[in-house]
């Protein structure tokens, strides 16, 4: 649209007449119409930042100190919420095995309870008497601590 109002705007201020443009339509049929901007030349320069150094912000050294120091205090307080139910997670496993440690425990204090009982009675402390050949000894072997015996006791009262 805009090359058309130029083609008008053209023929108005040149002042040619219609039959001009008509020998010039005809000899230009086959050619093509001129592209809009087309005699603007676009140079590309090539551009080296490497050299240009940002300006330093005096708030942005504040402002990321901040950011981290509010980081840091949410992950404390993560940790913080995290850590105690943990630790009542392991305590459950310690309680856990200590309990199967005392049913262990407490079944070979019984087996050992009966092996006790078995081994503590009267007919089994006669047969391994018998098997050791315990004897009672004869008054010969036998030797008296106290030669003196007295009936006095010691009586223990606490001192008035």
């Amino acid at each position: 649209m805009a090359t058309a109002w130029a083609w008008i705007f053209d023929k108005k201020v040149s002042g040619a007449s219609s039959a001009s443009s008509r020998s010039h339509t005809a000899g230009s049929s086959y050619r093509l119409r001129p592209m809009p901007n087309e005699d603007i030349h676009v140079f590309v320069k090539k551009i080296d930042n490497t050299r240009v150094v940002r300006e330093q912000d005096p708030k942005a050294n504040a402002s990321a100190w901040k950011t981290i120091s509010v980081a840091c205090l949410f992950a404390l307080l993560v940790v913080g919420l995290i850590v105690p139910i943990a630790n009542s997670y392991l305590a459950g496993y310690a309680v856990t095995e200590i309990e199967k440690q005392n049913s262990q425990l407490q079944s070979q204090l019984a087996r050992l309870s009966v092996r006790e009982s078995e081994l503590t009675s009267l007919e089994a402390l006669a047969r391994a008497a018998k098997n050791q050949k315990y004897l009672d000894p004869t008054p010969e072997s036998m030797v008296v601590l106290n030669e003196t015996s007295s009936t006095d006791v010691a009586l223990n009262r606490a001192s008035q």
